[in-house]
């Protein structure tokens, strides 16, 4: 018994460790292969500890831990974002930022450099970082971050934009915040994140 909760307690300490330096929990497989043990076994100690209230399932995988929702978690800076027309999404990590746990409530996020001024009517400018919770659903009237079919090349591109329905409900209408731009009205997108706050550029 005793092995079993120092162990559980190592499993808990690294879960916080790994949620501060990457902004989102360790995978099954990260915890087997850093302890030698088999999934079975981490699963049963992520259950007892789910169980004590130290740790919350957030998703099918994640996890979020009463001690990091009130801490500070380090945010990896993911690439750009358009606030235009879709660009490219660019998936290496630019850096990392840190953020209040407390004032941005549990799940995984991410930040987004802002390139563009297609978003100014929310108050997201060019050079702007927003912070993005990461998940594959949203609500009519969120600001997303959304993965567009490009028709000519079959490249998934990423945009910025509010998100609604049509009214027959076929179609998505990504719409931006600038009178001088359009809505993109596409069949189907991915919803990458759900944009949470934004971290002004004053320069």
């Amino acid at each position: 018994m005793k092995r079993n909760d120092e162990r559980k307690n190592e499993i808990y300490r690294f879960v916080n460790e790994y949620i501060s330096e990457n902004g989102r929990s360790p995978s099954t497989d990260e915890l087997c292969r850093h302890f030698g043990v088999g999934k079975a076994t981490v699963s049963k100690f992520i259950s007892r500890l789910c169980e004590e209230g130290l740790l919350e399932r957030r998703a099918r995988y994640a996890l979020s831990s009463r001690e990091s929702v009130s801490g500070a978690i380090k945010m990896p800076v993911v690439g750009s974002i358009a606030c235009g027309k879709p660009t490219l999404a660019l998936e290496d990590i630019k850096g990392y930022i840190t953020a209040s746990r407390e004032e941005l409530g549990g799940g995984e996020y991410f930040a987004l450099l802002c390139e563009g001024d297609s978003m100014t009517g929310a108050g997201i400018d060019d050079g702007d970082l927003v912070y993005v919770r990461r998940q594959q659903a949203a609500d009519e009237g969120n600001i997303v971050v959304a993965m567009v079919e490009d028709r000519e090349t079959g490249e998934y591109r990423a945009t910025l934009k509010r998100l609604y329905l049509d009214r027959e409900g076929k179609s998505y209408i990504l719409h931006a915040e600038n009178p001088a731009y359009s809505d993109i009205v596409v069949p189907k997108i991915e919803v990458v994140g759900v944009a949470v706050r934004v971290l002004k550029n004053l320069e």
